[in-house]
């Protein structure tokens, strides 16, 4: 995992869903690979958009930029499309 400052406040299952929304994963899709509910994985995201600061504004999509925080911390922003899909 990342070492960074925003990646300490993040739980670990957080941190498991963040990760799956990097590989493209839905929330839909998230749950069915943790095995948990829809509702589950709603609460994780949110509060990873919380943690690292995104608020919900017209001027950006919170989970994009999420990701790109996920990606920038792991070293994989250059990973070519389409590597690692569902």
């Amino acid at each position: 995992m990342p070492d960074s400052d925003w990646d300490d406040s993040l739980l670990p299952r957080e941190r498991e869903v963040l990760a799956l929304m990097a590989d493209g994963w839905s929330n839909t899709g998230i749950a069915d690979q943790l095995y948990v509910s829809l509702s589950a994985v709603e609460k994780h995201v949110t509060a990873v958009f919380a943690k690292l600061g995104l608020p919900a504004s017209a001027a950006g999509n919170r989970r994009v930029l999420a990701v790109l925080h996920y990606l920038a911390a792991t070293g994989r922003a250059g990973a070519r499309a389409g590597e690692r899909r569902p």
